[in-house]
């Protein structure tokens, strides 16, 4: 039996579980700011797995956005795989490092937010482009999610390998130390 090439380890498990739950909570309390949730999780998922494996994942992710808004039904679905399909290859100009999950996270979003009013007027057809969505969600939509990326994706798992390399036992010594040093 052939071997997928896919590498499911913690970064992978951690960035899904981020992007599901900022999804979850971050489109309760604002229903203004729509970010792209599963962007980082998909671009770790370029870095690892084949193309056909990142388009499943897409479109899963996509599924999942789908669930929780109020247009048609597929349209983040395919807006997701049409960005993978675009994307995938471009990962050669970004090794995967913390700043390039980044940077690649704002093309991604980039990309998304050309794709979106395409698909919107093909099923919707209401859709209105102005100055101000170009300033919004061509311009500053993009950075926000490279924020995103940095802040719940790119810091932690950076944080994370850093605590791994210091080894948790130390740091917890040196820690225990210093606390049951102020209590006397």
């Amino acid at each position: 039996m052939a071997q997928s090439k896919t590498k499911i380890d913690f970064e992978i498990i951690f960035s899904f579980m981020i992007a599901c739950m900022t999804a979850i909570f971050i489109s309760a309390i604002s229903k203004s700011l729509t970010l792209i949730y599963f962007a980082p999780f998909i671009i770790l998922f370029f870095y690892r797995s084949s193309l056909i494996f990142s388009l499943w994942v897409s479109l899963l992710a996509g599924f999942f956005i789908d669930l929780f808004s109020s247009s048609h039904f597929g349209i983040y679905s395919l807006n997701y795989t049409i960005c993978s399909v675009f994307l995938y290859n471009e990962r050669r100009f970004f090794k995967e490092t913390q700043i390039n999950l980044i940077l690649f996270t704002y093309v991604y979003s980039l990309i998304f937010s050309i794709i979106n009013p395409i698909l919107f007027f093909i099923f919707d057809k209401k859709i209105i482009l102005s100055i101000k969505w170009v300033a919004t969600d061509i311009l500053f939509m993009p950075l926000i999610d490279g924020l995103y990326a940095y802040l719940f994706f790119a810091l932690p798992v950076f944080l994370i390998n850093k605590l791994k390399r210091v080894n948790y036992r130390i740091l917890w010594k040196i820690y225990k130390k210093k606390i049951f040093q102020k209590s006397r």
